[in-house]
């Protein structure tokens, strides 16, 4: 199976998506829409992600999302994710930046990391406003009902997004990427 999914392109980038339901621990940081915009179909045009969430252990573990391209964003299907659709977006160096939609009411998008380790295999762990200094939370949080951290530009994302990436990565999920032929 790794012999094929090494092979399965570049697809892989969109394992970073699956790992996003795990993306409802406090201390993630939230927006009221999508802050990071013009998302191209860099991950592929259809493909299955495969997460292994180190979190769990047993049939939980392992989960299988489908994902296609369509208006913008990818749109994922599969085995109880909390996450209804998103776009990956390049950031610094081996990372990308998944801004993902909530498949739960308010519906609010979320962030995560995504580490590259392999061709086609990454580590994937959500944005935390933990990960940043205290000035930094008091300067771009604001916390409402529905959020610990509310931001609302790239500059703010960001700011959060380095202290993630600063910190040792060990608390996300493993996604492998393997592409669909095309029809």
């Amino acid at each position: 199976m790794l012999i094929k999914t090494s092979k399965a392109g570049v697809r892989a980038l969109l394992a970073i998506v699956a790992i996003l339901g795990s993306l409802t621990l406090s201390g993630c940081i939230s927006s009221g829409g999508p802050i990071l915009g013009d998302a191209k179909a860099i991950l592929g045009e259809r493909g299955q992600i495969h997460i292994f969430n180190a979190r769990e252990s047993g049939p939980g573990a392992h989960s299988v999302v489908t994902f296609h391209w369509t208006r913008g964003r990818y749109v994922l299907s599969g085995h109880s994710i909390s996450v209804s659709d998103f776009t990956a977006h390049a950031y610094e160096g081996r990372d990308l930046i998944v801004q993902s939609r909530s498949a739960r009411a308010p519906h609010p998008i979320e962030y995560a990391l995504a580490r590259k380790l392999a061709d086609r295999v990454y580590m994937v762990q959500p944005i935390s406003e933990d990960d940043a200094d205290d000035a930094a939370r008091q300067r771009f949080c604001s916390k409402t009902t529905n959020a610990s951290c509310l931001i609302e530009t790239p500059e703010q994302l960001f700011v959060f997004a380095r202290a993630t990436a600063e910190k040792e990565l060990e608390n996300g999920g493993i996604a492998v990427i393997v592409a669909s032929k095309p029809r």
